[in-house]
């Protein structure tokens, strides 16, 4: 079944490996029923708002736009979710505390992979900016509590970065073993809000969702605009101050196996964006 907005009549059949998202005609929603309705929701009443109260976004240049890319898996694609001068902040704040990214094992110890080639930089809470994005993050996702919200970390690849498929999971014992329902009291990575600071590397360069195919080049063209039409796999291009959200679990706290993701490796420049991951449950005890 074809997995995006537009017709995608020639998405191939899905397998275990190959499976597609539900598109909008489709009005099979699956397990994101309720999580599609309360994005919708958020949309429609910050618009709505904004309409209303007259009141100008100085943080966006210029507004927010937003584009669903799947029902399911939920994708959605942000545009102008950060301002220029966010951005250039942002992008200061993390300099200076870059340290070669980890991952988590199946034990819950965070250690260095040959699969993750990138520098990590882990933004103070505090920050005016960072707490007015997360809080941005929050609103977008139906007014969740910012205290549900991981601090936000900010990732730079550089030339020969890359990091291979992988689910935004806190273990990799747990993204590895597919189905699998979270335990009582413990909170697990929901969503993900990936934004891009700089995109100064050269083209395939992008977000790659590993099991989503579609050929592009019987689709509308305005759709290269966020993707790389060249590629078979669903690939984002990145774009400084746009971003991506995607939901990582199914209703029943299950993985869902279609966000397999990857950052392709840079053959030359530079790639910054920053991880904004709700939680299941509270990350902090109190909201910003």
């Amino acid at each position: 079944m074809p997995p995006f907005p537009g017709s995608f009549k020639n998405a191939k059949a899905p397998t275990q490996h190959n499976r597609k998202a539900t598109r909008i005609g489709s009005l099979h929603f699956g397990h994101n029923v309720s999580w599609v309705t309360a994005v919708l929701i958020a949309i429609l009443g910050a618009a709505i708002w904004v309409v209303c109260s007259g009141v100008t976004l100085r943080s966006y240049e210029p507004r927010l736009q937003t584009i669903i890319v799947s029902y399911d898996p939920l994708i959605i694609y942000l545009e102008n979710f950060l301002s220029q001068s966010e951005i250039n902040h942002l992008r200061e704040l993390g300099e200076g505390s870059y340290r070669p990214s980890q991952v988590t094992d199946g034990n819950g110890i965070n250690k260095p992979s040959a699969e993750r080639k990138s520098s990590t930089s882990v933004l103070p809470r505090n920050d005016a900016v960072v707490q007015s994005v997360m809080s941005r993050a929050a609103r977008f996702q139906g007014f969740l509590p910012t205290s549900n919200f991981e601090n936000l970390q900010a990732t730079s690849y550089t030339s020969g970065g890359e990091y291979k498929p992988h689910y935004d999971l806190l273990s990799t014992k747990v993204a590895h073993t597919g189905i699998r329902s979270l335990e009582p009291n413990e909170t697990e990575r929901v969503t993900t809000i990936f934004a891009i600071l700089d995109d100064s590397c050269e083209k395939k360069c992008g977000t790659e969702f590993s099991r989503i195919r579609i050929d592009w080049g019987k689709e509308d063209k305005k759709w290269c605009r966020y993707v790389d039409c060249d590629a078979e796999r669903l690939t984002f291009q990145p774009r400084a101050g746009n971003a991506i959200f995607w939901k990582n679990l199914r209703e029943n706290g299950s993985v869902d196996e279609n966000t397999l993701h990857a950052g392709l490796p840079l053959l030359k420049g530079v790639k910054i964006g920053i991880n904004i991951w709700a939680r299941t449950g509270q990350y902090l005890n109190q909201s910003i």
